[in-house]
């Protein structure tokens, strides 16, 4: 066999590989499927989070004025940058710097409040309106919510299980597509919960 025909059996390979994982399919279930080493589908599934980031990159120099005020208006209302960022498919750089434009502090994120913030706002939450609370300490309310009781807690096992491989396999995958997998799985998994379980992976470092 020629090094050409090697060369594109390689790219036609790596395609499949790359619409199997896209279909939200397990690298080692995919692995397995084509014969290849798990290392090599976790490359394709490298170069296919690297192209999406890309493209919601390239996205954030389309926005209007108007979806930019949207965008720093929902900031403004307590939601958290990394939701915006994936729901849009714009950069938290650029979004930061949107909000700076505008006059707009970026509320900060869970794992920038204190222990000792943490405690205070705890005991806040019965009496006081959570949105009142967000403005008070700079964050966004999906951090309140957290911080009385994170939306994957109440998850059962089997899709906590789900959730984690397939957030590993597709970190840059918005909340309302991995809803849908899973979906599709046969499981009901709420997008805050998507989320929330996120951002506990990206703070372990495990994504």
């Amino acid at each position: 066999m020629s090094t050409s025909t090697q060369k594109i059996n390689h790219e036609l390979i790596n395609i499949q590989v790359a619409i199997e994982l896209d279909k939200g399919k397990k690298i080692a279930e995919v692995a397995e499927k084509f014969g290849l080493k798990i290392s090599a589908v976790k490359a394709v599934a490298r170069e296919l989070a690297s192209e999406n980031q890309q493209k919601k990159t390239a996205k954030s120099h389309r926005f209007t004025d108007s979806e930019r005020e949207l965008l720093v208006g929902r900031i403004e209302a307590g939601e958290s940058v990394e939701d915006i960022c994936s729901d849009a498919g714009v950069t938290e750089k650029t979004l930061r710097r949107w909000c700076n434009q505008r006059g707009v502090t970026v509320p900060r994120r869970l794992d920038q409040i204190s222990l000792v913030e943490k405690g205070e706002i705890r005991e806040l939450l019965n009496d006081n309106n959570w949105r009142e609370i967000a403005q008070a300490y700079n964050t966004s309310i999906d951090a309140i919510e957290e911080i009385a009781e994170p939306p994957h807690r109440n998850l059962d096992s089997e899709s906590l299980s789900f959730l984690f491989e397939i957030l590993r396999e597709q970190p840059l995958a918005s909340a309302k597509k991995l809803c849908g997998t899973a979906s599709e799985a046969g499981l009901t998994i709420p997008e805050r919960a998507v989320s929330s379980y996120r951002k506990r992976l990206k703070l372990l470092g495990i994504i």
